[in-house]
């Protein structure tokens, strides 16, 4: 799913997260993809707040420190949004071409947002195939204008050119299409980010549900910060100290808390998709994000639900050059490094 802002190519890919920004940029050649440019710089924690960014100078500020620290020559950039001011909606349409399609897709976004079709940019992809009545299917994304404008004024303001706007879920999507091989499964993608965790639900390849949850690493933060009376910056040390071969003994029941409330969220999603939208269970899962390495996440997640659960690889199949690239760390950092990624495989000429 893309809204075009322009027709440059040789595209940079950057994650404007709560907590932190990353850029990476790939080289797409006859055997896949090589990593080119990979970095992050932490944010402030009041700078985006629940996707809104309350400190726009600090943001700036970060976006120009990166581009500046990792000496990228590219100046377009492709960058994603999630959270409240997207609206994804897979309907079902009577077979039409896509010129009906377009004159159409307005009166049906009427119907599923809370505002005016003219406060809104928006986008849509037809599904392969027919459903069982007959009609085709059809995903419409749309993205409050407001936001969406904020968010290209910082990028410009930083020194990048905007040339694609994308989703979260759909930049995860494109992360793990790169990585693994087609399944018959159905396959939950999710997110874990500071303060949203993005849901994309696959059948064959194809996206069937999305859904971002209002909840994520952010909120482990706040029950280190308020157990030990302790600052952010403080409790984010703490939360990162942790590994699955280390848990403090006086972090492991907030660990186990948080694992344990985040699972249910998730499980709550994949349970009203398999009843309401599609007649099988959820088989696999695969986790990224920051906070997708808290230990017990996997175990937990794979029990209430009682899917394969697995914390994605998004380097699977992605090349580098170990003299540029320390493979631990890229081992280390990248579960959360798959929006990046899948946003940095974008071109123009997708759709």
């Amino acid at each position: 799913m893309v809204f075009g802002l322009g027709k440059k190519k040789g595209i940079l890919g950057l994650d404007i997260g709560s907590s932190s920004i990353k850029l990476a940029e790939l080289k797409e050649g006859k055997s896949g993809y090589k990593l080119v440019n990979l970095g992050e710089t932490f944010l402030p924690p009041t700078a985006i707040v629940n996707k809104s960014i309350v400190d726009p100078e600090s943001v700036i500020e970060a976006i120009s420190m990166l581009i500046d620290d990792l000496k990228v020559r590219s100046r377009n950039v492709v960058f994603s949004l999630s959270g409240h001011s997207i609206n994804i909606k897979k309907v079902s349409l009577p077979l039409m071409d896509e010129k009906e399609l377009k004159e159409a897709i307005p009166w049906e976004l009427e119907q599923y947002i809370p505002y005016s079709i003219n406060e809104v940019n928006y986008d849509f992809q037809i599904l392969p195939g027919e459903n069982a009545e007959g009609n085709m299917d059809v995903l419409i994304v749309a993205a409050k204008k407001d936001v969406t404008g904020t968010y290209i004024d910082i990028v410009t303001e930083a020194g990048l050119n905007p040339v694609v706007l994308d989703v979260d879920v759909f930049a995860l999507e494109n992360m793990y299409e790169i990585n693994y091989e087609p399944t018959s499964e159905v396959v939950a993608l999710a997110n874990i980010g500071a303060n949203v965790t993005n849901i994309n639900i696959l059948k064959e390849g194809t996206t069937f549900f999305t859904r971002d949850i209002t909840s994520g690493g952010e909120q482990f933060t706040e029950l280190i910060m308020n157990e030990f009376n302790v600052a952010h910056e403080a409790a984010e040390e703490m939360k990162f100290s942790i590994t699955a071969d280390d848990v403090p003994s006086e972090l492991d029941r907030l660990a186990r808390d948080f694992t344990d409330s985040l699972s249910n969220e998730i499980k709550r999603t994949i349970e009203f998709f398999s009843k309401t939208l599609w007649k099988d269970n959820v088989q696999r899962i695969f986790l990224s994000g920051g906070s997708s390495k808290i230990p017990y996440f996997v175990e937990t997640l794979g029990h209430s639900t009682g899917a394969s659960v697995e914390v994605i690889d998004p380097f699977r199949n992605i090349s580098y050059s170990d003299s540029e690239f320390d493979p631990e760390y890229l081992m280390d950092i990248g579960p959360k490094m798959g929006v990046v990624l899948g946003l940095a495989t974008r071109r123009m000429e997708d759709r």
